[in-house]
């Protein structure tokens, strides 16, 4: 049987019946009045000791241990939990006559008031089609996060030779993600939840570093901010490679612009890092949109939603070449949705199964669900 923490009024009731049996009754040394008193008090003192040995039984193990212990797991694995992230990409800028140098630290501003800095000194060309000009949010979050095509302007006024057309380029800016976190009384702002540094950390314990193997790569990349699941494909696309396919599901968007895929790439293959036999290659997934017709017995918005959490946890489980199967999706509504009497989905993309692409690097999203 577990231990079960006693209750402040079990310890006084304990105290109580103790001091009663040794100093009351026909020789009573104590009043009954004061022995309450007494009872109370040592009773007192009992529960907070036993409440620190909870606390410190507790700490012990990296499931139930609290936040700051868990930063202490941290220190000791050299994993610290990942920082707070800013959006960054790529812009497109237009020279409006001859070429011109775009200065780093210039700041460009969305409609709404969203800041960003060019990070180096660019050459702005000549032409119609405008230069990639790589940007960086000035705040942490998702609010930095934008799709392909966003307009922004300059914050101080035009540079000189420069047109005012500036826009976000095909990939979009992302990676911008904060969470604010409790720490020993002052709140940091964390690239992530405390339950998913706790994963983490679990996976390296669980998972030694072994000199290159499927754990090592997934360390090495979840590091970022910007990287929610790293897929290592051993073997692929030739013998001897390895293909690291990265996800971020923070956000709609869980594919990651070549500028956050740049810098996981830079990390990973670093010559104290990669097992010099391996070529490597960091690439990001693409979103494979999964159109579903699920039958549902008690058709509410609470179930649906529930059957919604449900399918999104179940996408996060397949690998670039999978097969979905519309019966293996049924299973997992059942098993982790709530308050669903009868669930069966009927097709996916209008068929039993639906194949993810490999060499598309496809990982699947929930599209549109067609309710009966």
């Amino acid at each position: 049987m577990a231990f079960e923490t006693p209750t402040l009024n079990d310890f006084v009731r304990i105290s109580e019946n103790g001091l009663s049996t040794a100093f009351y009754g026909e020789s009573s040394v104590l009043r009954k009045s004061v022995l309450k008193v007494l009872a109370r008090v040592f009773a007192g003192v009992a529960f907070l000791v036993v409440l620190l040995l909870k606390k410190m039984w507790k700490n012990v193990f990296l499931t139930t241990c609290d936040v700051e212990t868990l930063k202490d797991f941290g220190v000791d694995f050299d994993l610290p939990n990942k920082p707070e992230s800013f959006s960054k990409g790529r812009v497109i800028v237009k020279a409006s006559s001859a070429s011109t140098v775009l200065s780093q630290g210039t700041v460009l501003i969305t409609n709404d008031d969203v800041e960003f800095e060019v990070v180096a000194d660019t050459t702005i060309a000549e032409g119609s089609d405008g230069t990639p000009v790589g940007v960086i949010a000035l705040a942490s979050g998702a609010n930095g996060n934008c799709s392909a095509g966003t307009e922004l302007s300059f914050r101080d006024g035009v540079p000189e030779g420069l047109g005012e057309e500036v826009v976000v380029d095909s990939e979009g800016l992302d990676g911008g993600f904060v969470v604010d976190v409790t720490v020993n009384g002052n709140v940091e702002k964390w690239g992530e939840t405390v339950e998913e540094y706790r994963t983490r950390l679990l996976n390296y314990r669980r998972n030694q570093p072994h000199g290159g193997c499927d754990a090592d790569y997934k360390t090495w990349a979840e590091r970022f901010s910007s990287v929610s699941r790293c897929i290592p494909e051993e073997n692929y696309p030739t013998s001897g490679a390895v293909t690291c396919v990265l996800a971020n599901y923070h956000g709609d968007d869980i594919t990651l612009n070549s500028t956050n895929v740049a810098e996981v790439e830079a990390y990973i293959k670093s010559e104290v890092r990669r097992p010099i036999t391996a070529n490597v290659a960091v690439v990001s997934c693409s979103a494979k949109s999964i159109n579903l017709s699920i039958y549902l017995s008690s058709n509410t918005p609470e179930v649906r939603q529930s059957v919604m959490d449900a399918l999104n946890m179940a996408f996060r489980s397949y690998v670039p070449g999978d097969v979905i199967r519309a019966s293996d999706l049924t299973v997992a509504i059942k098993v982790s949705a709530t308050n669903v009497d009868y669930v069966n989905v009927t097709s996916v993309n209008g068929s039993d199964s639906v194949t993810l692409s490999k060499p598309n690097h496809e990982l699947p999203v929930v599209g549109d669900v067609g309710w009966t």
